[in-house]
Order: structure tokens, then C-alpha cells, then sequence
């Protein structure tokens, strides 16, 4: 069950489905695409790599090879908010949508000098965005999900407690301060 969860719920999955619901409520789903494209470089630069033998799973188990993809999947989301801006996408989506390239700036510091859970900042990130801007209740169902996630992570060996506590802090406080900051 912990692999499984750890799988089901992998780094794009709860801001990609965040991210849509948000589009969704602010100007239809076609806007929708800033979720899924800030999510498709890093997912595919990370299916390249394995199948290349440059990383050798697709969790980036070993802190070392993370920077790169982490890197590519942080300039693609900032390439894809850069183009939904351009284009005109409402503040209520370009707001949360900051959260890919500030996320990723932030999780390459932070594995600079350690290690910290993506699974669980991602999820938390998450879970914060659709409690804030859709309603409080969903944290109702996502804190034990990220709970979930947490405890699949420690598991399978994959991170300490202070690794997936530390993702969860990282998700959600940087989350607060840009919802916050942009009022």
C-alpha cells in the first residue's frame, strides 16, 4: 500500500488537480493547461533520464541527481507561466500558478543541503491552495491524505519523518506567503 500511495499520489498529482479545479472556478478548463504544462517538462525530462541510466528511478532517491531535473522542471514552469501571462490569464490563476517556479526555486535550495520530501511539499502546496481558494473543508480530506502520503514515504524508506515533516512545511508555508502577499 505504501508504494501504491506513493505512486498514486507522485509530485504533479495534487498541484496538477489543484491547479485545474482552480482554473476551472476562475475561467473555464481551458486554462487549465498552466497546471499540466508546469508539470510535463519535469515528468518528462525525468522519464528520459531513467530510461537513460542518467538517474536510476524515477523518485530521484539519491539527493545527487536531483538539481537537474529539478532545474528543468522549475524553468518549465516558469516558461509556461511566463506564456499564460502574456496571453492574459487571469490573476486568480497566475497567482497559484507562481507557486510551480517558486516551488521548484525553493526545493533546489533546500536539496542543496539536504534532503526534503517532494511528494509531501508538493501534497501539502496542494492541499493549502484548495483550502484557501476553494474552501477550508478541503483540508478535511486532504490533511489525512497527506498524512498518507507521509507515512508511504516513510515507509518504503524513501525519507525520514523530518524529511517528509520539513516537505510539508516547505508545500504549505510557501503556499500561505504568496497567497498571502498577493492579497
Amino acid at each position: 500500500m505504501a508504494l501504491w500511495t506513493g505512486r498514486l499520489f507522485a509530485p504533479p498529482v495534487l498541484p496538477v488537480a489543484a491547479g485545474c479545479a482552480l482554473s476551472w472556478r476562475a475561467a473555464l478548463l481551458a486554462w487549465g493547461i498552466t497546471a499540466a504544462g508546469c508539470a510535463a517538462l519535469g515528468v518528462t525530462v525525468i522519464a528520459l533520464g531513467v530510461r537513460r541510466g542518467w538517474w536510476s528511478d524515477w523518485e530521484l532517491s539519491r539527493r545527487a541527481e536531483r538539481p537537474v531535473p529539478l532545474a528543468c522542471a522549475t524553468a518549465g514552469a516558469l516558461v509556461v507561466w511566463l506564456a499564460c501571462w502574456w496571453l492574459g490569464a487571469p490573476r486568480e490563476l497566475l497567482v497559484p500558478a507562481s507557486l510551480a517556479p517558486l516551488g521548484g526555486a525553493a526545493f533546489l535550495v533546500c536539496t542543496r543541503r539536504g534532503k526534503v520530501s517532494l511528494h509531501t511539499s508538493a501534497a501539502a502546496g496542494g492541499v493549502a491552495l484548495l483550502s484557501f481558494e476553494v474552501s477550508g473543508w478541503c483540508a478535511v480530506v486532504g490533511v489525512p491524505l497527506l498524512a498518507l502520503i507521509g507515512w508511504s514515504r516513510v515507509r518504503i524508506g524513501a525519507h525520514t519523518a523530518r524529511q517528509v515533516w520539513a516537505g510539508c512545511l516547505l508545500g504549505a508555508g510557501l503556499t500561505a506567503a504568496v497567497l498571502w502577499l498577493a492579497g
